[in-house]
């Protein structure tokens, strides 16, 4: 595989520039990681046979349609994440444009993946989350375990992303009010009051099991064993490892058709708000959705909600 520093050695005035160029435009960090991570991906595909660099103005539509259809059969990448791939390249091909670094974009006509409108998303029934939370001394060593459960329990039991655990820092706990201050999508800042078991743990891992870190990472409540703020990736691989043990001790469970994910856990406590009769305001301002629509797909009801809703007594009537 091509490194990334190989990559940029090749790409340093495309890259630079479009970075710039989302920078001026005020993307979030968020945004620009995500983007510059798919850039990066599609700069892998199309230098990869030959191991050399490639003339983005050599880069035609056939090479896309065949990049997106790697992504889909061997990446198994959803549509929503397939069609962020290629905004992502749209973009990075119209800045180059813009500034006259290639004559055409190559993207520009590609269709969209197909979308599935109304599917439900996953999440965990209670004894569910509670085969996953058992699961997590078994897999982390023991210096790591109040730490993961703490990151896990900000996912399943506040709905944070993967992105704002990792951007916690120390000055995000508001001690007096039991609660913690998040920045989300689009630097949006909210506060989310967190459960007194959850805040208390936050404490006692900060007290006695957080890492000693290195100098520049001192704010950062979430340490990794090398001394550095943990990274998005390693937060990711933390959830996977537990699935992979629940699916192993527990099959009749079936969590890989579930797809059970970092998100999914965010998807859980969703689902368990809403459930439980939540008002729906209140929880897409704890989610930090900008749009009230976004949150409506957690007001999915289970068939054990539908019978308990259908158990009428009819007997005067039939």
């Amino acid at each position: 595989m091509i490194t990334k520093e190989r990559l940029f050695s090749w790409y340093e005035e495309e890259l630079t520039i479009f970075q710039t160029e989302m920078d001026n435009k005020d993307y979030s960090r968020f945004t620009i990681d995500n983007y510059l991570r798919d850039i990066y991906f599609f700069l892998e595909y199309i230098t990869r046979k030959n191991e050399t660099r490639v003339d983005l103005n050599d880069v035609k539509k056939i090479q896309l349609t065949m990049f997106m259809n790697e992504l889909k059969t061997k990446r198994s990448n959803a549509s929503t994440t397939r069609n962020r791939r290629l905004t992502a390249v749209r973009s990075f091909f119209k800045c180059l444009v813009d500034y006259e670094l290639v004559a055409k974009n190559p993207a520009i006509d590609l269709e969209s993946a197909k979308e599935q409108k109304g599917k439900l998303p996953s999440y965990l029934e209670k004894e569910e989350l509670k085969s996953f939370f058992s699961m997590i001394e078994k897999v982390s060593q023991k210096q790591h375990q109040r730490r993961n459960k703490v990151i896990l329990g900000l996912m399943a039991f506040a709905g944070l992303r993967v992105m704002e655990i990792h951007a916690l820092n120390l000055t995000s706990i508001h001690t007096q009010q039991k609660g913690i201050y998040v920045i989300g999508k689009g630097n949006k800042a909210r506060y989310i009051p967190l459960p007194s078991k959850l805040i208390n743990e936050i404490h006692l891992y900060i007290k006695e099991d957080r890492i000693l870190p290195m100098k520049g990472q001192e704010d950062a409540i979430f340490i990794s064993r090398r001394g550095k703020r943990i990274s998005r990736r390693r937060i990711q691989e933390i959830t996977e490892r537990i699935c992979s043990q629940v699916d192993e001790e527990y099959p009749h469970l079936q969590w890989k058709a579930k797809g059970i994910s970092s998100h999914k856990l965010r998807h859980t406590f969703a689902t368990h708000l809403v459930r439980d009769g939540r008002d729906i305001r209140t929880v897409q301002e704890l989610l930090g959705h900008t749009n009230l629509n976004t949150t409506q797909k957690y007001t999915h009801v289970s068939d054990a909600q539908k019978e308990k809703a259908m158990d009428m007594e009819l007997s005067d009537y039939l």
